[in-house]
């Protein structure tokens, strides 16, 4: 999905100037909205689902006729989107959903858009095509914390971006930006991951989104959180990310020396720091992470271990040990049983079984997935094999290495002035 993504964009989306890229409030905020353009009716005319009496409609909207009487916006937003009857849906339509989005965000009410753009969505979504009617319904989802109705959406990996002239670089940005913050909320590091890698690997032209940088703070927590490492590769336009997000890069290291003290006393020196990025509840549960790391250590080591000795090496009380071991057992992370009366844990050695039809299943799904996304790979390898972009650069590459000199017939030390010699042929 990450190869569908970054080509597809670099084929057919461009990055904004650095004026226009959004910046994320927090993981359930509106990013700073832009002023909706007007309506252009002439462009619209020629849609099989113009109708000029909506359109006119839609441009009073945008134009903010209704002020702030919400019922108003909203029967105006339902009529809009009630006009549209095919896949290919206006640009008028949705403009007046970016803006129906900002507003009831703005407003805080933003579960009363939801079933809005859902109902468009139904009409138009063709599955593995991100459009930016996605992002709005990702946000709204996210904002109002009723995550089910954007899931049926999320699951389906895209592999091709709509092409309609409204698309851009910013929904792009915040619809994996939103998804890997609403996956997180689910606990489905693994697909949250995901999410924040694409939404770090987008190509830009010059300036670097603020939605990424705080997807990367997001990412670093998360990929403690699930034992990952952080292994994302940054386009060379964004490769000022790390620095910015260093006090995340300096808890990355700590949390590779699995000490969960020094970890815990860093989290409170930042504490401010989290909670003006929204990431407090995040950098607790990497935390919690850690420390049961810490304890199954000792599951691949002892048979059984007094509580006592346990609580020691931990630095906890005797009853923290027991309550933790406890909600480990239940969730199953461990697989032990507590002894009280004698005050001992018993590790069992818990293997895995993958001779069931689950499994069996589950391994089905995984190779149709593999086999697909195959195919794709090879359809959109051989698209961009015949742009002319693509062809121009690298007959312009072929050029520049043929007027070079061989370095069997240019011998420099690599110092002085034959340094820079060398610098200005390369």
């Amino acid at each position: 999905q990450h190869y569908y993504i970054t080509n597809n964009l670099r084929m057919s989306v461009e990055e904004p100037s650095s004026t226009q890229n959004s910046v994320p409030m927090d993981t359930v905020e509106e990013p700073v909205a832009e002023a909706a353009p007007t309506v252009n009716g002439e462009a619209d005319s020629t849609n099989s689902n113009s109708n000029p009496d909506i359109s006119l409609r839609a441009k009073q909207l945008l134009e903010g006729t209704h002020g702030d009487n919400i019922e108003e916006m909203l029967n105006s937003t339902i009529a809009i989107v009630d006009s549209v009857r095919s896949a290919a849906v206006p640009s008028y339509v949705i403009e007046a959903i970016h803006y129906m989005t900002d507003f009831v965000t703005q407003k805080n009410c933003p579960v009363r858009g939801i079933s809005i753009v859902e109902s468009l969505l139904s009409k138009c979504h063709v599955p593995g095509v991100l459009t930016s009617i996605h992002s709005d319904m990702t946000q709204l989802c996210l904002a109002a914390k009723i995550l089910s109705p954007a899931l049926k959406f999320l699951d389906c990996d895209v592999t091709s971006i709509s092409s309609d002239e409204l698309m851009d670089v910013r929904y792009v940005l915040q619809y994996y930006y939103y998804g890997g913050s609403l996956y997180a909320a689910l606990r489905n590091f693994s697909r949250a991951l995901h999410f924040f890698e694409i939404c770090l690997s987008v190509p830009s032209q010059q300036t670097t989104s603020a939605i990424q940088v705080v997807a990367y703070q997001k990412l670093t927590l998360i990929s403690i959180l699930s034992g990952r490492r952080l292994s994302v590769r940054l386009p060379s336009v964004h490769s000022s990310i790390p620095h910015l997000c260093r006090p995340y890069g300096n808890l990355l290291q700590i949390a590779a020396e699995e000490d969960s003290e020094k970890f815990a006393a860093t989290i409170a020196q930042m504490t401010p720091f989290l909670e003006k990025h929204s990431n407090l509840g995040l950098a607790k549960q990497a935390l919690e992470y850690i420390r049961q790391k810490n304890v199954k250590k000792f599951q691949s080591t002892f048979v059984s271990l007094k509580l006592s000795s346990l609580a020691n090496h931990l630095k906890l009380s005797v009853q923290e040990v027991e309550n933790r071991l406890r909600r480990m057992i239940m969730s199953g992370d461990l697989s032990a049983q507590i002894c009280k009366k004698e005050g001992m844990v018993w590790f069992n050695k818990h293997s895995e079984e993958f001779d069931n039809e689950a499994a069996i299943e589950k391994l089905k799904n995984s190779l149709d997935t593999c086999m697909s996304s195959f195919q794709k790979a090879k359809e959109l390898n051989a698209a961009i094999s015949l742009d002319p972009k693509l062809l121009t650069k690298v007959s312009e590459s072929e050029s520049r290495k043929d007027t070079l000199p061989t370095s069997s017939s240019w011998d420099f030390p690599a110092h002085g002035k034959s340094k820079k010699l060398l610098s200005f042929l390369e």
